[in-house]
């Protein structure tokens, strides 16, 4: 690995006490700041700015009494062009994250989850494994994703939305495991909670602190613990699509 900095003729600029270790491929016109680390098996794309302490490529592993083995040979994270990544943010290998995405501060990526463009992940979100965001779908502070979610083009995920992927909390041993599925333009309202397996239909609404239990026909509004159906979305509220 080496320590690099300003002066160094890198192609990129760099911050004091940043780390780049020899596998990592970093274009040009890339900045990280200071106290940066990236790991073997990052690619960073052209123009893609990289905030101060953020660790970069890290592998995924194992203690205590973990139930989820991570996958081997994950491939490497990959980073998109013109993209802005946040201090503190922690980005493991097998992620790929498109062009044009902002990554807020703070925020932790786990391994095997691909990322659209013109995304925006705001400030203290956890994603886990094998999760899926679409194009233009924007989620907010603070929200906690379980793995095996899908989020299609978008969708707003409004703070400190929660997401199960196992219904039974790890009580019962040979679960498939199963998140959310979060269609087109659909809208999340700050707290809810989404249980393991709804499918939110495109342009529906799930409205502040509801507890979705099962799935939401697309362009209705749900509310409530449980949510229930309320009618329709008014046509003035339809999120718009691509």
């Amino acid at each position: 690995m080496e320590n690099v900095s300003q002066t160094g003729n890198h192609g990129f600029k760099c911050g004091v006490n940043t780390v780049v270790y020899p596998g990592a491929i970093i274009e040009s016109g890339v900045v990280l700041g200071n106290g940066v680390v990236v790991h073997d098996q990052v690619l960073i794309h052209r123009g893609t700015t990289v905030h101060d302490n953020a660790v970069l490529g890290r592998v995924p592993q194992v203690a205590g009494i973990i139930q989820r083995t991570p996958k081997g040979n994950l491939s490497r994270l990959e980073i998109g062009a013109n993209c802005v990544i946040g201090a503190n943010t922690v980005l493991y290998v097998g992620t790929t994250i498109g062009d044009n995405t902002l990554i807020g501060d703070l925020t932790s990526i786990r391994e095997e989850c691909q990322i659209g463009n013109r995304v925006v992940i705001g400030r203290g979100v956890m994603l886990n494994y094998n999760i899926e965001i679409r194009d233009r779908a924007r989620v907010m502070d603070a929200s906690h994703f379980g793995g095996d979610v899908i989020v299609e083009e978008d969708v707003f995920v409004g703070p400190h939305v929660s997401m199960a992927n196992d219904n039974t909390i790890g009580l019962q041993a040979g679960v498939t495991r199963r998140g959310p599925h979060i269609c087109r333009g659909a809208s999340i309202g700050i707290g809810a909670i989404l249980l393991a397996g709804v499918v939110i239909g495109e342009q529906a609404i799930i409205g502040a602190g509801a507890l979705v239990l099962e799935g939401v026909p697309p362009r209705t509004i749900a509310m409530g613990a449980p949510a229930k159906i309320k009618g329709p979305v008014p046509d003035h509220l339809l999120r718009p699509i691509s």
